[in-house]
This record gives structure tokens, sequence and C-alpha cells, in this order.
């Protein structure tokens, strides 16, 4: 018997996941030049958006659980890239603040998504027809992953 919907080649998840890893992939040496990993692009363009952010929204913003997120920012931090700032009311909130050598990577940062196009030999329409799809298949996700049973 062919169980068809088990295949490996049949489940969106692995194209998802496969997918991911292959951008990723492709952000690697474009990211090796400024010194950063993946995951600390992320936590750049979060920080070149808004300066300063609390520690959870950042968490929040980038669906990273603090403990996945504590390293990342330890190490950006020790790159002088971002410093951490308590809240003055209450000591458990804690800011996350670009500093002005992180502002200075966002300069050199600045072709990074158009390098990547340029790699992944992306038109402007595919792109923005990518995005439109993943947008709407993130929303159906959180839909579904907010409903309460």
């Amino acid at each position: 018997m062919e169980y068809d919907e088990l295949k490996l080649s049949n489940q969106l998840c692995f194209k998802i996941y496969s997918a991911s890893k292959a951008m990723t992939r492709l952000y690697k040496p474009i990211l090796d030049k400024l010194v950063l990993t993946y995951p600390q692009y992320l936590v750049m363009l979060i920080l070149w958006e808004h300066e300063k952010i609390s520690f959870k929204d950042m968490s929040n913003n980038l669906k990273m659980k603090t403990g996945t997120l504590t390293p990342i920012i330890n190490n950006l931090e020790s790159q002088r890239q971002l410093c951490r700032i308590k809240d003055e009311k209450d000591d458990r909130k804690v800011f996350i603040q670009i500093t002005i050598k992180g502002k200075e990577l966002q300069n050199e940062a600045l072709n990074v998504p158009y390098e990547i196009g340029c790699r992944a030999q992306f038109t402007t329409e595919e792109y923005l027809k990518y995005m439109k799809e993943f947008d709407e298949l993130l929303k159906k996700l959180d839909e579904v992953e907010n409903y309460r049973y």
C-alpha cells in the first residue's frame, strides 16, 4: 500500500524548512563580511528599525524564545553593536539599544537585500509574490496557533 501523504516530498513543512535553510545559506557569505550570523542580522534589523526596544518585544517580534535570544544579544553586546539598559522604574524590564558602532554597521549592510536578490535571481515581481504568499501563510498559521481548543 502506498502512503503518498507520508512521503517527505509531499510535506509542506519540509519544503518550508528546506527553503529556510537554503535562504540562510544564501545569506552566509554576505553576512560573513559583516561579521554577523543570520540570527544576529535579524536582531540588528530590529535595532536599525527601532534603535531601542524592550527585550520582550524583540523576542516577540523575532518569534524567538528568550533562551535562544539571550546568547545572540550577549555576543552582539561583546562586539559593542548594542547595549542593555535597565528600566529606571522596573529593574526586571530590560531594553536593547543600538550603539554608534551598530549604527555604523547599518551603512555596511545596506546592500544585503540587493545582494540576496541577485544571488537568488529573484525578479522584483517574484520577490513581491513570495512576500505576499508568505505573509498569507504566516497569518493563517498565527490564526491557527492562537486558536484555543
